[in-house]
Parts: structure tokens; C-alpha cells; sequence
């Protein structure tokens, strides 16, 4: 048997590029800075009638609507008597709801948030940069 020469070139197969490889750049989209609007009441707060309702009927009891509210708006209610049931979600503290924010409602697998109609609030608002 024969040694082999270990400093030996191997042969050049097709797997292998003749060509070093440079990683290609590819821009990342970026988004139009468009400034975010703050908005202002027109009115107090306890006068502008923005709140959710939830249709008792429709509330499983999840409480997805009570987890993603920041200000707090949404609690669970009394709990079933017979215990079978989880409690049904309520508006607690309907004026702490931000005028003109619907997030809640998509979020609501059982469809049982309502708020009213964006366009009857858009008067109590104004734009401010």
C-alpha cells in the first residue's frame, strides 16, 4: 500500500464553484415615515357616547376582548350560578374606551362587541400633529 499525499489537490468536482461567492444584497422594503396623528377631544370625555356594547347572549366568556384593552374598559361579570358557564364579559368602565378605536371588535371571537358608527364620533375629533 502506498501513502497519500495529504497536501494533494483534490479534484474539482461540479458541486464545487470555480468562482468565490459574494452574498448578494438585497434592500429591505422600508416604510414611508408618515407621522403618526395624535388626536384630541373636541368635547369632555364624558360627553362623547364612544363606548363598546356586548350582547350577553353572544359573550362566550373568553375575556380576549379584557386582555387586549389597555385603558380597561372590559370586566367579567357575575359568575353562573350553576357553575357550568364562565362569567360573561361586561363594560365596566365604558368612558375610559378611546373615541374611534375598534380593536376590540375583531378580536371578539363570538361577535358580541358592538360600537356604534365611526362616522356619527368623527365630529368630536380633531387632528393635531
Amino acid at each position: 500500500m502506498q501513502k497519500t499525499d495529504d497536501t494533494a489537490e483534490a479534484p474539482v468536482g461540479s458541486w464545487e464553484r470555480s468562482e468565490p461567492v459574494t452574498p448578494t444584497h438585497r434592500p429591505t422594503p422600508q416604510k414611508e415615515a408618515s407621522p403618526k396623528k395624535r388626536k384630541r377631544l373636541l368635547l369632555p370625555r364624558e360627553e362623547i357616547a364612544w363606548f363598546p356594547v356586548i350582547k350577553p347572549e353572544l359573550c362566550n366568556g373568553c375575556g380576549d376582548c379584557k386582555v387586549l384593552c389597555k385603558p380597561g374598559v372590559f370586566e367579567l361579570g357575575e359568575p353562573d350560578p350553576a357553575g357550568i358557564h364562565r362569567p360573561k364579559l361586561i363594560v365596566a368602565h365604558p368612558y375610559n374606551c378611546l373615541v374611534l378605536c375598534n380593536r376590540c371588535v375583531p378580536i371578539c371571537t363570538s361577535g358580541a362587541i358592538i360600537l356604534p358608527p365611526k362616522e356619527e364620533f368623527e365630529q368630536y375629533i380633531e387632528y393635531i400633529d
